[in-house]
């Protein structure tokens, strides 16, 4: 893999820690995320569909596939330890490529080849294919999704880290995914409204299928033109001692803020629980019916939004998704602007807290209004959950922000503390424990959708029971309240303030430029 002779490529690795990032580095990074935001969404939304109610599994099969997925899930700890081990201590540098490029390069195909076949509609196709089939189809996917996943974010999130060594900079790279996550990252639900009436005859499986693919697909040239334009800013030169693994952990565990940081987001991962019923509450409530929303009534400004399920657009509650996602662009485009103005006056950590408190007022407010459902018609409880998941939206652009930016800190303090940033094994290990999480809420997440009803009428919401859809609606807005709270408690103790990391990159800034110094050195060397 001597991709820095085989391919003659220019200063993707900078010659200066100070060097600024250009304008093609942007628009490379820009045009990517947002295609790939666009992917990711309708995964987001619609892919948990594909195993509950798209395939047809039967309740006793959908547990099986449940349980196995938990299962395989703990194979995370030992693949995610390999990989990010085996980037860490090898510390090759592939040229001018730098150590990460390569391994992104090599992983984007197979990758996105398996998200695609994950969403492939077997029952559509063949109708006949048993559920032991269905099961082992989705189990092996699984299987090679993890694989692959781990070396390609694992490299993408270490590159990214390394793009600039400038807070200033971060910001802005910080400031460009949010605004592109607000204004694509709900295409997911556009896209599939939109297929609804282009594509009447397919399924709703189908249009999924065809959606997630193509835009999948346009997602990789710029992933490629974006990782080829990046330069690595942070350089670390080849080193005779490599450490070994578990010091390499003890490393990671004596760093403080990281460890602080790790523990608000485990206590935090109930919310992704919650929000992850949105789109099964939507379709048990929502998808059969048949309603009119009328906003600012008796007033200068009349808004009507008509909600009809008759023809090309049946059940399609993806609208009403859209909807909310369109409605609540406003505030969090606003969100968006106030997050950077804010940093200037106020701590990450204070922000941080602040977004957590926000966003449990709103959801512990959307039960409130919804509560009990039995006694609420559904565009009322339509309108409740718009409102407050529209005021959540005064939060979303520091959630687009601030965790990102405290990340970019804590490499940064790693490395002024102990000598080492560990980019892949950070990496590896939080998403070890994401994963894990992931596995274990989706494995309770489809057990109560077996519990309340929703898998016995996956294929027919119109019968399913009341105390079905009433649960599902409670626990998308209790969960995320709840574990909003929780998930602050660590952050009082977080102490890597603005002004401490200031005093940290000075310091850094010198050591930076001797090592980028002695890498460029051997690579013209080498040349």
């Amino acid at each position: 893999m001597k991709f820095g002779r085989s391919v003659k490529i220019k200063n993707v690795l900078a010659t200066d820690v100070n060097e600024k990032v250009t304008l093609r580095e942007y628009a490379a990074y820009s045009s990517s995320t947002a295609v790939s935001r666009a992917a990711s969404a309708m995964q987001g939304y619609f892919g948990g569909l594909v195993a509950s109610s798209f395939l047809g599994l039967s309740e006793e099969a959908f547990k099986i596939y449940s349980a196995i997925i938990f299962v395989l899930g703990f194979w995370d700890i030992a693949n995610d330890v390999i990989v990010a081990s085996f980037m860490d201590k090898t510390r090759k540098t592939f040229g001018r490529w730098g150590r990460f490029k390569p391994w992104i390069m090599l992983m984007i195909i197979p990758f996105n080849l398996v998200v695609i076949m994950q969403a492939f509609p077997l029952k559509d196709y063949f109708p006949g294919v048993s559920d032991t089939f269905k099961v082992t189809y989705l189990v092996l996917l699984y299987f090679l999704n993890d694989a692959f996943n781990t070396f390609y974010n694992a490299a993408l999130t270490a590159l990214n880290a390394r793009r600039t060594t400038s807070n200033k900079e971060r910001g802005f790279f910080a400031a460009i995914d949010s605004i592109i996550g607000t204004a694509v990252g709900a295409c997911g639900a556009y896209i599939a409204t939109f297929l609804a009436f282009l594509l009447p005859n397919l399924s709703e499986a189908e249009r999924y299928f065809y959606g997630y693919t193509v835009v999948t697909i346009a997602a990789i040239p710029f992933t490629l033109w974006n990782i080829i334009v990046a330069k690595e800013r942070i350089a670390e030169p080849p080193k005779e001692y490599v450490p070994k693994l578990r010091d390499i952990y003890k490393t990671i565990i004596k760093n403080k803020p990281l460890m602080i940081c790790m523990i608000s987001e485990i206590l935090g991962y109930g919310f992704g629980f919650g929000y992850g019923f949105m789109t099964y509450a939507f379709r048990a409530c929502f998808s059969t019916e048949s309603f009119q929303i009328t906003f600012f009534r008796d007033t200068f400004i009349e808004f009507t939004y008509n909600y009809n399920i008759e023809g090309a657009a049946e059940g399609n509650y993806a609208a009403l998704i859209s909807f909310i996602s369109l409605v609540c662009f406003v505030p969090t485009g606003i969100s968006l602007f106030v997050a950077p103005v804010l940093r200037k006056f106020f701590d990450d950590k204070i922000l941080y807290i602040g977004m957590k408190i926000g966003t449990a007022i709103c959801y512990f407010a959307m039960f409130f209004s919804i509560y009990p459902y039995e006694s609420h018609e559904p565009q009322d409880i339509f309108i409740s959950v718009l409102i407050w998941y529209a005021l959540h939206g005064f939060t979303t652009g520091f959630y687009n922000t601030i965790p990102g930016l405290m990340q970019m800190s804590i490499y940064d303090y790693g490395e002024w503390k102990f000598g080492e940033r560990n980019e892949p094994t950070v990496s590896a290990l939080k998403n070890t424990l994401s994963r894990i999480l992931g596995n274990c809420t989706t494995y309770i997440s489809n057990l109560i959708l077996v519990y309340v009803g929703y898998i016995a009428y996956a294929d027919r919401p119109k019968d399913m029971p009341t105390s079905a859809k009433s649960s599902l609606l409670y626990m998308f807005a209790l969960a995320p309240a709840a574990f909003s709270v929780l998930s602050i408690i660590p952050m009082f103790f977080y102490n890597l303030t603005g002004k401490k990391h200031k005093e940290i990159v000075k310091e850094l800034e010198a050591r930076r430029q001797n090592s980028l110094d002695e890498l460029n050195a051997i690579h013209s060397d080498s040349e």
